[in-house]
C-alpha cells in the first residue's frame, strides 16, 4: 500500500530499463514488511547533479547508481566510505539529514557471488574488459583474490592503463589482446557490451582455454559473452549473483536488515532473458 508515509528510493542510470533491481528491492520490502517502494530513473548524462538534488528536495531515503553515473556521482556527495574512496566508483547512497552518504558495495557483490559459485582464483590469470565504476569494483575486489596476473582492457586503452596502475594490474590493448586469451583462466566482463542487442565482442576471441570462465555482470543470456560460451561450450556466469549481493549490501546499509538472499534469487530467475 503507497501512501503519505511511504518512503522513495530509486535506481539512477542511463539506460536503466534493463535494471531488475527495482523488482528485487520491492519484493525485499513486501517480505520485510516494510512501508518504501524503490523506482528507476533514466538519468541523461550532464543531469545527474540535477537528479540528486531533485532527490533530495523530495526525501528521497536513498538509491543505487549504475552506467554511467558511478564515478560522477563522488562529485556530489558529502562523504564516503572506505572501499568508495579506494575504488573511486560509488553504487550506493543515502540521505541522511540533508547530506549524502556514497558506498560501493558492487565489490562485495562480486567477491561475495565468486565464493558461493566456488570460483577460485589463487594463481589463476583475470581479464577485466571495461574501465568503468564497474571495472573499478571488480579490480579492487580481485586485488586480494590471490590471482596471479589481473590484465585489464577497455575500447579506450588509456582508461585501461589508468586503472591498471590504481590497482597493479596490468593494461591489455584489446586490438592485441587476442593472444593473451589463451592464457585468461577468468575473463569478466564489467563494461556495458551486451546492453543492446547489436553489440559485439570487443576483440577476437580465435583461441581460448577449454576451462575458460566468463563471469559476465550484464544480466542477460544473449550478450556477446554468452554467445561465446555457447559456442565454445565453456561455464558462464551473469551478473544476476552479484547484483542479488551487492543489492541485499545496499539494503542493509537503508533498513539495518540483510534480506533474503535465497527469495531474491527465485524471484529473479524468471526476469532473467
Amino acid at each position: 500500500m503507497i501512501n503519505t508515509e511511504t518512503e522513495l528510493f530509486a535506481i539512477l542510470g542511463y539506460p536503466v530499463k534493463h535494471s531488475f533491481s527495482p523488482q528485487m528491492h520491492n519484493e525485499w520490502f513486501k517480505i520485510e514488511n516494510l512501508n518504501r517502494i524503490y523506482l528507476a530513473f533514466e538519468v541523461t548524462p550532464g543531469y545527474l547533479k540535477r537528479v540528486i538534488e531533485s532527490l533530495k528536495l523530495l526525501k528521497f531515503r536513498g538509491a543505487n547508481v549504475t552506467v554511467p553515473h558511478k564515478i560522477e556521482i563522488i562529485n556530489y556527495i558529502d562523504s564516503a566510505d572506505k572501499a568508495a574512496q579506494e575504488i573511486g566508483s560509488v553504487n550506493t547512497i543515502t540521505f541522511k539529514n540533508d547530506k549524502l552518504y556514497g558506498y560501493n558495495t558492487d565489490y562485495l557483490g562480486f567477491s561475495q557471488d565468486l565464493s558461493s559459485k566456488g570460483i577460485g582464483l589463487k594463481g589463476k590469470n583475470v581479464l577485466v574488459v571495461g574501465a568503468g565504476g564497474a571495472a573499478r569494483a571488480v579490480m579492487y575486489a580481485l586485488k586480494n583474490s590471490g590471482a596471479e596476473n589481473i590484465y585489464i582492457t577497455n575500447r579506450t586503452f588509456e582508461n585501461a592503463q589508468r586503472l591498471a596502475k590504481i590497482f597493479k594490474a596490468k593494461a591489455l590493448d584489446i586490438g592485441k589482446s587476442e593472444k593473451f586469451l589463451q592464457e585468461i583462466d577468468l575473463l569478466v566482463n564489467a563494461s556495458s557490451c551486451g546492453l543492446k542487442k547489436t553489440d559485439v565482442l570487443p576483440f577476437n576471441a580465435v583461441k581460448v582455454k577449454s576451462d575458460l570462465i566468463i563471469y559476465d555482470l550484464v544480466c542477460s543470456k544473449a550478450t556477446p559473452f554468452a554467445r561465446l560460451a555457447e559456442d565454445r561450450k565453456l561455464k558462464i556466469f551473469t551478473g544476476e549473483g552479484m547484483l542479488i549481493r551487492q543489492g541485499a549490501s545496499a539494503f542493509e546499509i537503508w533498513t539495518g536488515k540483510y534480506p533474503d538472499i535465497k527469495a531474491a534469487e527465485k524471484f529473479l530467475k524468471k526476469f532473467v532473458g
